[in-house]
């Protein structure tokens, strides 16, 4: 996986801004491709400069992204967030790494069954001595506490279960983003296997393959994915050299 995401970093990125429907003033952003920093793909530069020339009402932002800069990512996240528009995330292949980072800016965020979202811990390259390595661990544990609180908003789990998946560079299905509350919507309409009681206490834990599974099992039964277009309940789930520093997947 690591050398398809590797090769994806290569390829053209795609920024569009365009409208919808004008007299309703709704749009359609696409962020295709790498996200800024070192890979020069999309950056929040280049985001900030198309919404300031409209004044959407609402915004489609479609994604398909394996990442890129950590900082560009929370950037342009943070520019949706702060944008007057009603904005509805879609996740049209992947949204891995600082793309997921962007996703969490959604008002809603609709996943299709067959489209994921991937979260881990920043990562970087560097040269130097002993010092320079120190120093570098110690300013990539403190953006990692910023990445996780860019989803702590939505995820429905604890601080260590969200520890745990962001350790473990963790790949979700919609159904599984939707679960933890990283999602709102699987795209299609799909059948969901009944799972036992997460209140059993004699449930056998060994019968998942991974952190990831048992986590999934814990939390599916409070989540359950809506059809495309169905708005969601309106109850909210209970729930120096910093500049060099990007996400490297």
């Amino acid at each position: 996986m690591k050398k398809q995401v590797i090769s994806m970093m290569g390829k053209k990125t795609d920024i569009r801004f365009a409208a919808r429907n004008e007299e309703s003033k709704e749009y359609d952003l696409f962020i295709y491709g790498p996200i800024g920093g070192f890979f020069f793909g999309t950056n929040a530069e280049s985001v900030r400069r198309k919404l300031a020339e409209t004044e959407a009402k609402k915004i489609n932002v479609h994604i398909n992204s394996p990442g890129g800069s950590a900082f560009d990512g929370v950037a342009i996240s943070n520019l949706l967030k702060k944008h007057k528009a009603e904005v509805i995330i879609h996740v049209d292949g992947w949204a891995a790494s600082a793309a997921s980072v962007i996703a969490m800016a959604g008002d809603k965020i609709i996943m299709p069954e067959n489209t994921m979202m991937m979260i881990h811990r920043a990562s970087t390259i560097d040269f130097g001595n002993a010092a320079v390595f120190e120093k570098t661990a110690s300013d990539l544990r403190k953006i990692d506490q910023s990445l996780a609180a860019s989803y702590k908003k939505r995820f429905v789990g604890t601080q260590e279960e969200l520890d745990q998946l962001l350790d473990d560079e963790t790949f979700l299905t919609a159904e599984e983003a939707v679960a933890f509350g990283l999602a709102d919507i699987v795209g299609e309409e799909i059948e969901i296997q009944d799972l036992e009681d997460p209140e059993d206490d004699q449930e056998d834990e060994e019968e998942y393959e991974n952190f990831k599974d048992r986590l999934v099992a814990k939390y599916a039964a409070q989540a359950t994915p809506k059809p495309n277009n169905q708005e969601p309940p309106e109850e909210e789930p209970t729930q120096n050299n910093v500049s060099k520093l990007f996400l490297n997947l």
